[in-house]
């Protein structure tokens, strides 16, 4: 009888950690753990105590990691929010905490959603697309020519670095309009009320308050304005949107009717469409990219 084949994937976050084992694509029932963030000596206690603890040997370790991630030296570069990450080996420097040598791979947490939608989410059939993350940052992905776009540097696809408005907003990136932090905040701003007491996506079913509608309205236009731009350099077959807030079921309508209101998008014009993957994304494209990566398999098995 062949042995199954097992691989943990890790989606590391800036204050939650999830995990779950892949057993011969079957994936089981993710965990959570709080992301250690004092030192990297108790992140990688923590990683090897799930690992250490596996009731059967694992064949690799998969990781989503935020930052700009060097995937031909597993290095974090950076890591986003955890600091504490930056410039390490963490594939390699994990080994040391571990019972056993296992072999490792991570990619950036928006490459990962990517690869999830292209193993089994809304971009099964596609080679080119692009997708934007939407959350309290912007993150983003470009999947060109049947593979993971990563660039010179491992930044390619960092959407939200682009600057929309520079006459009235200098140097601000996309992210300094389209965070959901931003959007929280216009409405605290508007109703006198404290930021933390907003959930930004309950805005899309308050649409017929005129105020609501206005702020909700000047977001949704940055966000088409960050799909146009997206469209004009890649020229996809589809964009994908990503993010909590991106299941509301009005985002899309307005998203589009936005687009329409371009003059320029008729040029440029493709799919939008939601992601299909939202909260197993990263666990997901983690064990996609080990696979195809590491294991060298070109038809992955998901279930």
């Amino acid at each position: 009888m062949t042995a199954k084949r097992r691989i943990l994937a890790f989606e590391i976050g800036t204050f939650f950690t999830r995990y779950v084992v892949f057993e011969d694509g079957r994936m089981g029932i993710p965990g959570t753990i709080a992301t250690p963030v004092d030192s990297v000596e108790s992140f990688y206690q923590a990683l090897a105590h799930i690992v250490n603890g596996q009731r059967a040997p694992l064949d690799g370790i998969a990781m989503s990691v935020p930052g700009f991630i060097d995937v031909s030296k597993q290095v974090a570069v950076t890591a986003g929010a955890l600091g504490m990450l930056y410039k390490h080996e963490i594939g390699k420097e994990l080994q040391e905490y571990l019972d056993k040598p296992v072999p490792t791979w991570m990619e950036n947490d928006a490459n990962c959603a990517a690869m999830a939608e292209k193993l089994s989410g809304n971009a099964v059939k596609l080679d080119d697309f692009a997708l934007i993350t939407i959350d309290t940052g912007i993150g983003g992905a470009l999947f060109l020519d049947g593979r993971i776009r990563r660039g010179k540097d491992w930044r390619a696809g960092e959407l939200g670095m682009m600057i929309p408005n520079y006459e009235t907003g200098g140097f601000n990136t996309m992210q300094n309009y389209l965070s959901t932090i931003v959007l929280a905040e216009d409405y605290a701003k508007e109703f006198d009320v404290p930021t933390g007491s907003i959930v930004p996506a309950t805005l899309f079913r308050r649409l017929d308050e005129p105020r609501v509608r206005k702020i909700v309205d000047e977001w949704i236009d940055y966000l088409a304005i960050a799909i146009f731009n997206t469209a004009a350099a890649t020229d996809p077959e589809c964009i994908l949107l990503g993010g909590g807030i991106c299941r509301e079921q009005q985002l899309l309508p307005m998203v589009n009717a936005a687009l329409d209101r371009i003059p320029q998008w008729g040029d440029f014009r493709t799919s939008v469409k939601r992601c299909r993957h939202t909260n197993n994304a990263g666990l997901i494209g983690a064990y996609y990219a080990f696979e195809t990566e590491v294991g060298g398999l070109t038809d992955v098995p998901i279930r």
